[in-house]
């Protein structure tokens, strides 16, 4: 995920105009934008998580930094079928092909 160093004015800088698109990139913020824009989220969908609100607002960005990002499916889209279990036991498998098992 790209972030930004800081906020852009009204003006993109040249040497990022052959990528930036705003129909692509309308998501790529600063760190202080997201975390202006997470606690205000957090507020409204969590109004009661006082815990969670306050340690937040007393950290002020100084060691926590949260990222929640929402997607839209496009309809077109094909879906996995979705992962209703989860082996009971563990299976060692190797992580690249021809590597041997300890």
């Amino acid at each position: 995920m790209e972030i930004l160093a800081h906020e852009m004015d009204d003006v993109l800088p040249e040497h990022l105009q052959a990528w930036w698109t705003e129909e692509q990139l309308w998501s790529v913020h600063s760190a202080a934008w997201w975390r202006r824009h997470w606690l205000d989220w957090l507020r409204v969908v969590a109004p009661d998580n006082a815990t969670e609100v306050g340690v937040l607002e007393a950290d002020a960005g100084g060691q926590l930094g949260y990222v929640r990002v929402v997607g839209r499916r496009r309809g077109e889209a094909q879906l996995q079928e979705p992962i209703l279990s989860v082996p009971a036991q563990y299976v060692r498998k190797p992580l690249v092909r021809g590597s041997e098992l300890d």
